[in-house]
């Protein structure tokens, strides 16, 4: 109800009081009219509304001194961008478009540039890393400025305004320069930190390395030994997402882990058993060819279906959810 109600309206008000030699000043509002705030107001914004609220006071009037209090304040940084406050950002730069907001804010938390912090995105080590060596080397395409213009000339193009080839011909040929630069000039960053972890392949020294999921270990002897595992949570990594379900092959609880294709359960006992298998997410459907579990399953391009959970014993898959389909759009 409150997302279809009018904007409340405030007056903003600042009042100048003389103090003998010394000026004060204080700055708040007024709410006017309370429009969408009378159905929906959560307790964050009562406290914020408390501290801007003044009383009503008339031009002219004495105030009496009633406290001093001393305090001192410091310069507070930006508070960092929620998804809302981003998108709202990325809207007055003039970047990107309604249908594009959605997927970059998904992207950079997928690749691991930001995390949530709460309600907050946080930039990760890997994302200030990117971000300090894409400005230094590629300024013209990281500035804003571009970016909202070359937004408005796709739009052009679109209208038949711009040609597509000579405007793709003028961003490639200093780009393409940036980029021969960026090739042999950008530093190689690696992350090593020696540990004192023994590999359990061969003895040596574990050397904690960053990957696309976050910090790992790896063995010193890379690459003549490939051992790699998890980091502990004493030394900085996430702790096991464990489930009640055990390992068919060694009885061990089954951990939840992530990957490029998703996430899916793996052994604990991991390296000594190397069984995984994925995370099975029934919609309450029977299987129309041998009344098992229908679950649903992703393609490796991350587009999402419907199949039996008995596969391969049986190959019932359906691009839609069971029940809602044709009869004949069951395909195997």
């Amino acid at each position: 109800m409150a997302c279809q109600m009018e904007s409340a309206t405030f007056e903003q008000t600042r009042v100048e009081i003389g103090a003998g030699e010394y000026g004060l000043k204080a700055t708040g509002r007024v709410l006017k009219f309370d429009g969408f705030l009378r159905l929906y107001r959560d307790e964050d914004d009562l406290e914020k509304d408390a501290e801007k609220t003044l009383p009503k006071l008339q031009n002219g009037e004495v105030l009496t001194l009633h406290k001093i209090i001393p305090e001192q304040h410091f310069t507070e940084p930006r508070p960092r961008f929620t998804e809302a406050s981003l998108v709202k950002e990325l809207e007055s730069d003039g970047i990107g478009r309604p249908s594009t907001y959605a997927p970059i804010i998904s992207t950079v938390q997928v690749r691991g540039y930001v995390e949530k912090e709460g309600r907050s995105l946080k930039p990760t080590e890997l994302g200030e890393t990117t971000n300090g060596l894409l400005v230094k080397h590629f300024p013209t395409v990281l500035d804003l400025k571009f970016t909202a213009r070359m937004e408005e000339e796709l739009d052009e193009i679109l209208e038949g305004k711009v040609d597509w080839v000579k405007m793709l011909h003028e961003f490639y040929k200093p780009f393409s320069k940036n980029l021969e630069e960026a090739h042999e000039k950008m530093e190689k960053v690696k992350k090593e930190i020696p540990t004192e972890v023994p590999c359990k392949k061969c003895g040596k020294h574990m050397i904690i390395r960053s990957g696309p999921y976050g910090d790992f270990m790896a063995c010193s002897g890379f690459p003549e030994c490939r051992g790699t595992q998890e980091l502990p949570p004493e030394m900085g990594g996430k702790p096991k997402e464990t489930t009640d379900e055990k390992c068919e092959k060694c009885g061990k609880p089954m951990a939840v882990k992530r990957s490029r294709f998703g996430t899916f359960l793996a052994c604990t006992g991991y390296p000594d058993c190397k069984n995984t298998k994925p995370i099975l997410r029934k919609i309450g459907v029977k299987c129309p060819k041998c009344q098992s579990e229908v679950i649903v399953k992703k393609t490796r391009k991350g587009k999402v279906f419907y199949g039996c959970e008995r596969y391969p014993d049986c190959d019932y898959s359906s691009w839609t959810r069971p029940g809602t389909e044709n009869p004949d759009a069951a395909k195997p």
